[in-house]
C-alpha cells in the first residue's frame, strides 16, 4: 500500500508506467530504490511486455523494481541489474528466470526466483517461491502493518492468514502486536525455507494466540496463472512452446512435504496448474499413506486447475481447496487470452467443489486482486470479467456459500473454528454490519453496498461516517 501504484486501468501502457517512473524518480533520493506494485502489461496496447530499456531513459540514477500483479514477476531497470552483478551472461537461478531478447539480452523482467538475485529483500527464500518483500526496518514493517489494519477495518476484515512469513516480517508482527498496533487477528504461514529452522526448535504444530498465531507451514510447487507460468499438461493457448514450470522437481516436492507433514505440520501449497496439482497429491497421498493423519487440513492455496478426477482425489484425501475468484473479473480475460475459454471456464471450480463435499475456503490473495471481501463474494457469486464475459456459469455459487466459505471454512481451514467465523454463543464478537441486502441482490451489486462498521472482539474498529 505505500509502494508506486501500477495496477490497471491507473497505469493502463507501458507510456503510463514510464511516466509514473519519471515521477517517483524526481520525489525520491537516488541512494532509494523505486519500488513499485501492480504492473498488468496484459492489459496494456504495445501488446508486450516493458523492458528495462523503456524505463531507464527515466531512472537513470535510482534501482527501480515495479512487481507484476501477480507478485511472480518483476521489472528492473539497467542500474538495478548492474548494481546486483547481473550480466546477460547471468545463468538463470534455480525456480526462476531472466527473460532474454532474441540475442540473449536481459530484458529487465524477472521471473519469480530470478526476483531475489537483484532486489534486496534482508532474507534469501532461494528456490522456495518467489520473494516480494524489499529489505527493511521492524519500524518501516511496523509502519506496514498499522496501514493495512486500517485499510482493513474499513472494508469489513477482522483476521487475515498471511500466507508468506519469515524472518524479515515476524518480529515486526511481534512488534506491532507489542505496540497494539496489530489490530487484524493474524495466523502466519512460515515459508517452507524455515522448515529446518522450526524443526530444530520444536514449532512443528499450531501455537500463538487469538491475535497472532504460526498456522500452515507454506510451500510454492509451480507458478501464475497470470503471468502463464503455472504447470499444466498442455501449453498455453497463445504460447505453443510453453506449459510452464515449477519450483521442484517430483522427488524434491515429495522429500519436503513428507518431511513437513511428518513432523507434525499443516501444510498450504500454491499450486496453479493440472500437472502441478498431480504433483502435489502425488506427495500428499504419499505422506498420508507412510504417516496417516486423520484431521491434517492439509491446504491446495489457489487450485487453480484441477480436473475431475483430480478434484475426487482432494475429497478423498480431505484438503481443502483455497480460491480467489476475484481473479476470474480483474484477470480473467488474461486467463482467456493464457488458456483459451473452455480451460479458463474451468479454473477455481467452487460449485463442483462443493457438490464433492470439499469445504470450500474463500480469500483474496491480496494484493493481487482486491482485498475487500464484498468484492470476492461477488466474483464467486457471478464469474464475470471485468469485460463482461461469463466464466463457467456452472460453476457460480450462492451468495450464502460464499459467505460461508468466507467465514466458518475459512476458520477451519486453520482450525480456528470454535473461535470465531459463525455468530454463536462463546465465540469472538468479529461481526460486520453491511448496509443493505446481501443476501437478495445481484450478484454485480454486492461491491457497492457501504460496510457500516466492523467489530472485533465486541469493539468498533470502524464505522462508517
Amino acid at each position: 500500500l505505500a509502494q508506486l501504484q501500477c495496477k490497471f486501468p491507473q497505469i493502463g501502457s507501458i507510456e503510463d508506467l514510464v511516466k509514473a517512473v519519471e515521477k517517483a524518480a524526481q520525489s525520491t533520493s537516488e541512494e532509494q530504490w523505486i519500488r513499485g506494485w501492480g504492473m498488468d502489461y496484459a492489459k496494456y496496447p504495445e501488446g508486450r511486455m516493458p523492458t528495462r530499456w523503456d524505463i531507464d531513459p527515466v531512472s537513470k540514477n535510482h534501482s527501480v523494481c515495479i512487481v507484476h500483479v501477480s507478485g511472480h514477476f518483476a521489472l528492473v531497470n539497467s542500474l538495478a541489474l548492474k548494481r546486483a552483478g547481473v550480466s546477460d551472461n547471468t545463468p538463470d537461478p534455480k525456480g526462476g528466470k531472466f527473460v532474454r531478447d532474441q540475442k540473449g539480452r536481459l530484458t529487465g523482467m524477472l521471473l519469480d526466483a530470478a526476483m531475489q538475485v537483484i532486489k534486496q529483500s534482508g532474507v534469501d527464500v532461494g528456490s522456495h517461491g518467489p520473494d516480494i518483500g524489499y529489505q527493511a526496518t521492524i519500524e518501516e514493517i511496523v509502519k506496514d502493518i498499522d496501514r493495512a489494519c486500517r485499510a482493513y477495518h474499513k472494508v469489513g476484515i477482522t483476521s487475515v492468514v498471511d500466507p508468506q512469513v519469515t524472518r524479515r516480517e515476524m518480529p515486526a508482527y511481534l512488534e506491532a502486536r507489542k505496540q497494539g498496533k496489530l489490530r487484524i487477528k493474524t495466523t502466519c504461514m512460515f515459508l517452507s525455507n524455515h522448515l529446518a529452522d522450526m524443526k530444530a526448535l520444536g514449532l512443528t504444530g499450531r501455537m500463538g494466540d487469538e491475535w497472532l498465531s504460526i498456522g500452515p507451514m507454506k510451500f510454492y510447487c509451480d507458478g501464475s496463472l497470470i503471468g502463464a507460468t503455472a504447470a499444466f499438461y498442455s501449453p498455453y493457448e497463445n504460447q505453443p512452446e510453453n506449459r510452464g514450470y515449477t519450483f521442484w522437481n517430483e522427488g524434491e516436492l515429495r522429500a519436503l512435504l513428507l518431511d513437513a507433514h511428518q513432523s507434525g505440520l499443516q501444510v498450504g501449497i500454491h499450486t496453479q496448474g493440472d500437472r502441478a496439482i498431480d504433483m502435489v497429491l502425488g506427495a500428499l497421498e504419499e505422506a498420508l499413506r507412510k504417516h496417516p493423519r486423520e484431521d491434517h487440513r492439509h491446504r491446495i492455496e489457489h487450485c487453480g486447475y484441477p480436473t475431475e478426477k483430480q478434484l475426487e482425489r482432494i475429497a478423498k484425501l480431505g484438503i481443502m481447496p483455497v480460491n480467489q475468484p476475484r481473479y476470474l473479473y480483474e484477470v480473467g480475460d488474461n486467463f482467456v487470452a493464457n488458456l483459451g475459454e473452455e480451460r479458463a471456464s474451468r479454473l477455481i471450480p467452487s460449485r463442483s467443489e462443493l457438490d464433492l463435499g470439499i469445504p470450500v475456503v474463500l480469500s483474496t490473495d491480496a494484493d493481487v486482486v482486491s482485498y475487500k471481501p464484498l468484492d470476492t463474494i461477488s466474483a464467486a457469486v457471478t464469474r464475470k470479467t471485468w469485460q463482461g464475459q461469463v466464466l463457467g456459469e456452472g460453476e457460480r455459487i450462492s451468495v450464502g456459500e460464499a459467505i460461508k466459505a468466507y467465514t466458518i471454512s475459512a476458520a477451519r481451514s486453520v482450525f480456528q473454528e470454535n473461535q470465531k467465523g459463525s455468530i454463536e454463543v462463546g465465540k469472538a464478537a468479529d461481526l460486520v454490519l453491511i448496509g443493505g441486502e446481501l443476501l437478495s441482490i445481484p450478484g454485480e451489486e454486492i461491491p457497492n453496498l457501504p460496510v457500516e462498521m466492523t467489530l472485533i472482539d465486541g469493539e468498533i474498529v470502524h464505522q462508517a461516517g
